[in-house]
């Protein structure tokens, strides 16, 4: 995993809410799950039961590869 530094202002209260909910404990703990789970929830988004239940493993990882970017990619 490719991680960079650098120096942002963060909202504590917005970061307290978020390291309670994630079950995290640390800054960069808590702002990188919560990066991870904006990519989740873009990804379920495009989540539909019946197209993608039914599709064979090699189908759905191809679907995930069209869909998510490659981890350090935007």
């Amino acid at each position: 995993m490719r991680m960079s530094r650098t120096t942002v202002d963060i909202d504590q209260l917005a970061l307290d809410a978020a390291r309670n909910e994630l079950g995290t404990k640390g800054l960069s703990a808590t702002v990188n799950a919560a990066l991870r789970e904006v990519g989740r929830r873009r990804a379920l988004a495009g989540f539909d039961v019946t197209r993608d239940i039914d599709g064979t493993p090699a189908e759905v990882e191809a679907y995930r590869r069209e869909r998510l970017p490659e981890p350090g990619e935007h």
